[in-house]
């Protein structure tokens, strides 16, 4: 951490502030407070912070990141007006996540409130950037405070980031034995390995000798070692006997596959007489139009996955074909521009996501010959659609 001037300040003494902070005022015009929802989070959490005003003002949020840089998380891409009345406020807001990654170590972040909007970066950097990085805090600090006018306002919060683990060391007398935590494979004794702490479930196995389960509750930190002695396993009293046949009462229906192809899509379908069960596959987009939606709208980022079941009505050699089921897509709440850039500080900032289900329907002709049928479909989702299946027809 190499922003960290020294840890946090102690009971009754004066906040000693890490590099790159501005110090808060005695009397400050506007009064500001900021607090993160944990105390700790591990890497990969989401982050929430609550902050209070005291009058109108434009926000600004920053954080020191490991390698010397501060990031301007507020304002962003996806939030580029900061201005918020007076009252309480939680961050992120609606579009965007704040997530926690590594280093492990203290974070920093700290809230300025304006009475006027700061010009100290231009709004078209965030073209090439969701969020603005400075390489130089001290510097970042001195351009800001400069701009301050007489009414403002300022706080700052920190939190530790901490991934918890425990280890957990087994012996077992015959060495070898496999070790399960959790249902996780660890590996063969002698072992020790880095564990999630909490309650778990150890088993060891080993062939020839009986398997061992136990219960352990293991706290953040701990170091815990196991010395087992594995019993021999004890000899059957019953032989195996034969597996039983079991006879197949009267004839299971013709079934049939087959492949779908639309114009931007493929399905891979299973038959059974003259009904189907498929799943289709169509590919998510290389990257979100510029143009589109425009800021504030959710747009495809994942492939969409269809499951359908298809029916054949037959009218002689001719059948009605129709299809019904669910699409799901990942969806990311997108402004008119997308990221060019990545980087990973201790906090960075991503599109909110969610999983967009749509009905999918479509409705087509099909022709059936000796152990083959075809059909078109229009699909609601999929265009036109060609079908083939091959089967006992």
């Amino acid at each position: 951490m190499a922003l960290v001037a020294l840890g946090l300040p102690s009971l009754g003494e004066a906040p000693v502030l890490p590099q790159g902070i501005i110090p808060v005022p005695e009397e400050p015009p506007i009064v500001v407070s900021i607090k993160a929802d944990k105390t700790t989070y591990a890497p990969g959490d989401a982050l929430t912070l609550t902050f209070t005003l005291s009058r109108d003002a434009y926000v600004y949020l920053y954080n020191l990141t490991p390698d010397g840089k501060v990031k301007l998380l507020v304002p962003n891409r996806f939030l580029q007006d900061p201005w918020f009345p007076a009252g309480a406020h939680t961050l992120p807001t609606r579009g965007w996540v704040l997530r926690v990654t590594e280093p492990e170590g203290i974070e920093y972040l700290q809230l300025v409130a304006s009475a006027k909007a700061l010009s100290f970066y231009e709004a078209n950097a965030f073209e090439a950037d969701a969020f603005l990085m400075y390489a130089n805090p001290v510097s970042f600090v001195s351009q800001v405070t400069a701009l301050l006018p007489g009414m403002w306002g300022t706080a700052w919060t920190s939190y530790r980031v901490h991934r918890p683990r425990a280890t957990l060391s087994v012996i077992t007398s015959p060495s070898g034995a496999s070790v399960w935590v959790g249902g996780a494979y660890l590996g063969r004794t002698p072992l020790s390995a880095a564990i999630a702490p909490g309650k778990v479930r150890v088993r060891v196995e080993k062939e020839g000798y009986e398997a061992r389960s136990l219960d352990l509750s293991v706290a953040d930190g701990e170091e815990l070692t196991l010395s087992l002695t594995l019993a021999a396993a004890r000899p059957s009293l019953w032989a195996p006997g034969p597996r039983p046949l079991w006879a197949v009462a009267g004839e299971l229906p013709p079934l049939g596959v087959g492949l779908a192809f639309g114009i931007d899509s493929l399905a891979a379908e299973l038959w059974l007489d003259v009904v189907g069960l498929g799943c289709a596959f169509r590919p998510g987009p290389s990257s979100p139009e510029l143009t589109l939606p425009g800021p504030g709208g959710f747009v495809p980022v994942g492939p969409e996955v269809e499951g359908y079941l298809a029916m054949w009505l037959p009218l002689g050699r001719v059948g009605i074909v129709l299809v019904g089921g669910l699409s799901f897509q990942e969806m990311a709440w997108m402004p008119a521009w997308s990221p060019s850039t990545a980087v990973r500080p201790l906090v960075e900032v991503e599109p909110e996501t969610e999983l967009e289900v749509e009905l999918a329907v479509g409705a087509g002709l099909g022709v059936r010959g000796s152990g083959w049928r075809a059909y078109l479909v229009w699909h609601c989702r999929r265009s036109i659609v060609l079908g083939f299946t091959l089967g006992a027809w």
